[in-house]
């Protein structure tokens, strides 16, 4: 019968400071690709429910036959679904890291920070367009169709060309 050594079983102090140090500096070049790929994520999560808010009003406008309002609030981040009285019904604020950089209304910047726009009973909508910006500097366009009253998405801003 052999007697094993206990020196033998385990690791030193110095492998589990260098595996230690190896995580660390792994996990530090890594993160700031993680960052902006959560940035992109809420921006698009963002654009998508803006989109959704938007479709929402003018199918609650065809159904009840009632005109509907979708107030953008630039300095408070939020979208308000409300119908012609002005009752509020939804809101949906942006998540942090997404903000609103520019809203047009029938092809004209709104200088305010408050933008309503309306649904009517027979399927259109004012025309309108909302850029969301991310916090790495992405960007995306809510925009409305005057003739439909639906909705879309476009990647980038107007002066990207994109």
């Amino acid at each position: 019968m052999t007697m094993k050594n206990s020196c033998d079983q385990g690791f030193t102090l110095l492998e589990l400071l260098i595996v230690v140090l190896v995580i660390t500096l792994v996990m530090a070049l890594s993160y700031p690709s993680l960052s902006k790929g959560s940035a992109a994520l809420h921006l698009r999560s963002a654009g998508r429910d803006a989109l959704n808010i938007f479709r929402y009003a003018r199918e609650k406008a065809v159904t009840e036959q009632t005109g509907m309002r979708v107030v953008v609030d630039a300095e408070k981040r939020q979208f308000l679904l409300t119908n012609e009285l002005g009752d509020g019904d939804r809101t949906y604020s942006l998540p942090d890291g997404v903000r609103i950089e520019r809203m047009t209304f029938s092809g004209k910047e709104v200088t305010d920070k408050h933008m309503a726009l309306r649904f009517l009973p027979n399927g259109s909508a004012e025309k309108g367009e909302v850029l969301l910006i991310s916090s790495n500097g992405g960007a995306l366009r809510v925009i409305t169709d005057p003739v439909t009253g639906g909705a879309r998405i476009k990647l980038g801003t107007e002066e990207d060309g994109r």
